[in-house]
């Protein structure tokens, strides 16, 4: 599950805080055109493909989850978890194992806020445009994301379809020759959600163990 968690990270993170530092225009152009449509949605829902391939120990793996996010807010389902975040605090619930945890989201870490962290590309990678392709019969631009200081990752290619200006898709290259995608199959926008939508609470739940780690 941490490694989900961390490549699901990176997904959200590509594009952070400012396009001033992108030499490649056609890179800035497509990017800003994605900041743009990232601003008008109050919200976002979409279901994603999770894929770890490992060639050396021939690993391949795929798994469905589904996120609603709305700034620092998220609620993620994935591998039969509950996974729900309301800026501060984090609740994990697991159905299995009877159990909810309960800690305190750490400001330090990266977060899910994706209507935040696409709005632009953090000046911490270098954008490289690489092409235009076609899938499903759309224009589909491919980016190249390389970071300036040292991560477990040496590039995230990442896939913005030209219509709608979203990103359907990124691929993090691992030094350790461990490929992520994370490929979105559906989403939509700017839903009615409840007030309560992004805590779990725990009276809810009374046949499951409440681990408190704040």
């Amino acid at each position: 599950m941490k490694s989900i968690i961390i490549v699901l990270i990176a997904f959200l993170t590509i594009t952070q805080n400012g396009f001033a530092q992108i030499n490649d225009s056609k890179a800035n152009d497509i990017l800003e055109k994605v900041a743009t449509k990232a601003k008008t949605y109050n919200n976002l829902k979409f279901q994603f493909n999770y894929r770890m391939q490992d060639k050396a120990h021939k690993i391949d793996n795929t798994i469905a989850g589904s996120i609603v996010m709305s700034g620092d807010m998220y609620n993620l389902h994935i591998m039969g978890r509950n996974i729900v975040s309301d800026g501060t605090t984090m609740w994990t619930h697991d159905p299995d194992a009877e159990e909810i945890q309960i800690s305190n989201v750490d400001k330090t870490q990266d977060s899910f806020g994706f209507l935040k962290v696409i709005t632009n590309v953090d000046d911490s990678y270098n954008a490289k445009y690489i092409k235009t392709t076609k899938d499903g019969g759309k224009d589909i631009y491919v980016i190249d994301l390389t970071p300036k200081e040292g991560k477990s990752y040496y590039k995230i290619r990442i896939k913005v379809i030209k219509e709608s200006s979203m990103i359907n898709e990124a691929i993090i290259y691992e030094k350790e020759n461990v490929n992520y995608t994370f490929s979105v199959e559906k989403f939509e926008t700017n839903l009615s959600l409840s007030t309560n939508y992004f805590n779990i609470d725990p009276s809810k739940y009374p046949d499951s163990d409440v681990v408190d780690l704040r």
